[in-house]
């Protein structure tokens, strides 16, 4: 990968009151989350606050203290990159205390806990017990589809990846977004993802529809679950026995181990990337890892030229601007400029939409 993309390989991935209700049926007023496009840090921050403030003024609703909750959890989330601080998990206990307080045995408190358990196996524990009180409440369906790959239950699987197709629970964009990312691998690979928002657009994609339905799509956070690893590792094909760690070291013996092709999701985990220097090749919307091959460029260009690239997926469609500057730096050295006019234009739109044109300039990807 050329030097003057390093800084952007590694920034891609970064970047009042309520009705009553019947169990089963959230508020009308609940927050949309990070898979139905609340993706925007500060909106979200902003969300939170209002939620925050409501909640003060009734300390005992626990269906506003659970919405305030949750958009909290997505504000802290769009900061990271998925993930949660050590002071991102202190002030969401304390939201977790106050919904316990309020509703000891509640399906509030039981969500609030499954969130902030996870991966652990106790928070699946309280998923179920979530799910046996309301099973029909819309905030289950992404967890469910989450418990589905977990356990390898496929029936599970495609009744929840249905529920989140009809019941709305993934922006269209993503599901856009996921569809690139399928299109970019080979029939048989292996997939690592980093987490809900570039995980379960792909399996719903994947399970309910005909796009590479032999890709093994792997959710690195549930890899924490020796089970889970054990399964991941007999799917994929892998020769001998699975490591006993979780996180790279993982991924590591598994390249090692199987002669199915292995790929990196744009927005995985920066110490995932890290720990493959020189063994990531971007050929679209995923990076293969392993050796470099002469086909990767041609690769990528066929690829970038079928993809949809929506602009519209906030921190999903920032990670185009990766293979997108790779492939117009590629052209500008072969001389083709009307392929290279394309590809800039390309990436002007989406910067355009993502608010990342300065930032391409200042790296000298845009020149104006």
């Amino acid at each position: 990968m050329p030097r003057f993309i390093l800084p952007l390989f590694l920034a891609a991935c970064l970047q009042p009151g309520v009705h009553a209700q019947t169990l089963d049926q959230p508020s009308d007023h609940a927050p949309a989350t990070n898979m139905q496009g609340a993706w925007d840090a500060r909106a979200n921050a902003t969300r939170a606050g209002q939620w925050r403030e409501a909640s003060n003024e009734a300390p005992a609703n626990a269906a506003l203290l659970w919405n305030w909750f949750r958009t909290e959890l997505d504000a802290r989330r769009s900061a990271h990159n998925g993930d949660l601080l050590p002071a991102d998990k202190q002030e969401l206990e304390a939201i977790a205390g106050r919904i316990a307080g309020s509703a000891p045995d509640g399906f509030e408190r039981h969500m609030a806990r499954y969130f902030l358990d996870f991966p652990a196996p106790g928070a699946f524990a309280e998923l179920e017990a979530a799910h046996r009180m309301a099973p029909g409440r819309p905030e289950l369906i992404a967890p469910m589809v989450t418990r589905a790959m977990r356990t390898g239950d496929d029936a599970a699987l495609l009744q929840w990846c249905t529920a989140l197709r009809q019941r709305g629970q993934v922006a269209p964009a993503l599901a856009s977004v996921a569809q690139d990312v399928l299109r970019s691998l080979p029939t048989q690979a292996v997939l690592f993802t980093n987490g809900d928002m570039d995980t379960q657009p792909v399996v719903m994609d994947q399970v309910l529809g005909t796009t590479r339905p032999g890709v093994l799509v792997v959710d690195r956070r549930l890899l924490a679950d020796p089970v889970y690893r054990a399964r991941v590792w007999r799917e994929a094909e892998a020769r001998g026995t699975p490591p006993p760690s979780a996180g790279p070291a993982f991924a590591i013996a598994l390249l090692q181990a199987t002669a199915r092709p292995v790929y990196f999701a744009l927005s995985l985990d920066r110490d995932w990337l890290e720990a493959f220097p020189g063994q990531l090749h971007v050929v679209g919307a995923a990076f293969r890892v392993g050796a470099a091959s002469p086909d990767d460029v041609d690769l990528l260009a066929r690829n970038w030229k079928a993809m949809r690239k929506t602009a519209d997926a906030g921190p999903m469609s920032r990670n185009y601007l990766l293979p997108g500057a790779v492939l117009l730096g590629r052209l500008r050295q072969s001389g083709d400029e009307r392929g290279a006019a394309r590809v800039e234009a390309d990436l002007r739109r989406i910067a355009a939409a993502t608010g990342a044109t300065a930032e391409l300039r200042q790296m000298g990807i845009l020149q104006h």
